[in-house]
């Protein structure tokens, strides 16, 4: 009986101590587990952050690359704009003060002028028309004289001294003829010739 409870009360007193030492173990293997488990997540962690960080400093070094570059040409862009007003602007002004005060006083008699002269070209190729016309009436009568000139010399055959005389009298109708012809295509040119410009003077007038 002794025994019995010695082995009991031995039993008793060694029970503690294993229960003890069992729980630091399930400690540590909780702790082992937690840290193996953690250190798989922090694993899987830098696995997706990783490539995520590395794939958006690449895509903002490319950006660095195209975003430099197109502030430093927006900046000159700017810049030459800027001077390209501010040119424009001094020109603008020099221009201003550069102006004749009575511009506009000389452009209107200029336009008067230029008004009397269309209507001196437009009297003037109305006279040339008319010339013309006159021109043509003494061609029509130069060659009648010439017919009744020759009617005369063939009439006046049995008269030499006086045929001679009509027959120079004929040459010299014959030279005015051909004279007056080239006074008419003359004329003529000269009427060809300044009619258009004349006419482009007219679409030029304000009158």
């Amino acid at each position: 009986m002794n025994k019995d409870k010695e082995e009991k009360t031995q039993s008793s007193k060694d029970s503690p101590s294993a229960s003890t030492t069992e729980k630091p173990i399930e400690l540590e293997e909780v702790l082992a587990n937690f840290v193996t488990s953690f250190e798989s997540s922090a694993q899987r962690w830098e696995n997706t952050v990783y490539p995520f960080i590395n794939s958006f400093q690449s895509s903002t070094k490319r950006w660095e690359r195209m975003i430099y570059p197109a502030m430093i040409i927006f900046g000159i862009m700017a810049f030459s704009g800027f001077w390209l007003i501010f040119s424009l602007t001094n020109d603008v002004h020099e221009l201003a003060l550069n102006v004749d005060p009575k511009m506009e006083k000389n452009l209107a008699l200029m336009a008067k002028n230029i008004s009397e002269l269309s209507h001196s070209v437009e009297s003037m190729t109305t006279e040339v028309k008319t010339m013309r016309t006159h021109i043509a009436n003494m061609d029509s009568s130069t060659f009648s004289m010439q017919r009744n000139m020759q009617a005369i010399s063939m009439k006046l055959d049995t008269l030499p001294p006086l045929l001679l005389s009509v027959q120079d009298m004929d040459q010299s109708m014959k030279a005015m003829t051909v004279n007056t012809g080239r006074m008419s295509y003359d004329m003529r040119d000269m009427n060809d010739t300044m009619g258009p410009p004349m006419s482009i003077m007219n679409t030029f007038s304000p009158w």
